[in-house]
């Protein structure tokens, strides 16, 4: 199937690790902090056990949105440092622009598929900071709509998060497709109600790739 921007297409993007990438690996920002504050943490014994503990701890964020439960299991466990004051800081941190950059070209794509008609929004399975990071960072400027887990309630792969985003910009799944980085909860999820699904990072897609297939009448398809 060949997809090209046009009136009643979206294109959805993933924010973590997709649109915004943090500006220091997280293991290093954490070791950095536990360690001025007096508790042995290396970046490399932080990378180890983040993957895990986001998945034993994912349970914590379903009853509030501001997953500060879940937060605070992580960076606990993580660092091995149970005082409030490294939670509290981290927390603030992450809410903050000077904490990530957009990824290379993201921007130029959703003006340049926009600029035909093409619906753009970011789909993310993040607590309540995203929209206000988004709009300090400049991004609610060149997108139509934001959905964000925990303002709906649902985490992709869950369907329902992607039936939201057609149904709010009017397009049948059929006419959209999402980058993500996650072949579960992005590719997965997307397939499971019949949009297209593009793998974002180096095993995948970039911007630029996504900006040529959506926008240049070429011989390129949109499988993957």
């Amino acid at each position: 199937m060949r997809l090209q921007a046009g009136r009643g297409t979206a294109l959805f993007i993933d924010a973590a690790y997709t649109l915004v990438h943090p500006v220091k690996p997280v293991a290093e920002v954490y070791a950095e902090v536990a360690t001025k504050m007096g508790y042995s943490c290396s970046a490399k014994q932080v990378a180890e056990r983040l993957p895990v503990l986001m998945r034993e701890g994912k349970r914590l964020r379903q009853n509030d949105p501001t997953w500060r439960p879940f937060w605070a299991y992580v960076v606990t466990e993580a660092t091995g440092c149970p005082d409030a004051e490294l939670f509290e800081f981290l927390y603030g941190y992450y809410a903050r622009p000077t904490a990530w950059r957009i990824a290379p070209g993201a921007m130029e794509c959703c003006e340049a598929v926009r600029s035909r008609h093409m619906k753009v929004a970011v789909i993310s399975n993040w607590d309540l900071r995203l929209r206000a990071l988004l709009a300090s960072m400049g991004v609610l400027q060149w997108v139509d709509a934001v959905f964000v887990s925990a303002e709906l309630g649902w985490e992709k792969p869950d369907p329902r998060i992607f039936r939201q985003a057609c149904h709010t910009l009017g397009c049948e799944p059929a006419q959209c497709v999402h980058v993500g980085d996650s072949r579960r909860a992005d590719v997965e999820g997307a397939w499971a109600i019949g949009c297209a699904a593009w793998l974002f990072g180096p095993e995948g897609v970039s911007f630029d790739d996504v900006t040529r297939r959506l926008c240049l009448d070429d011989e390129t398809t949109n499988s993957m």
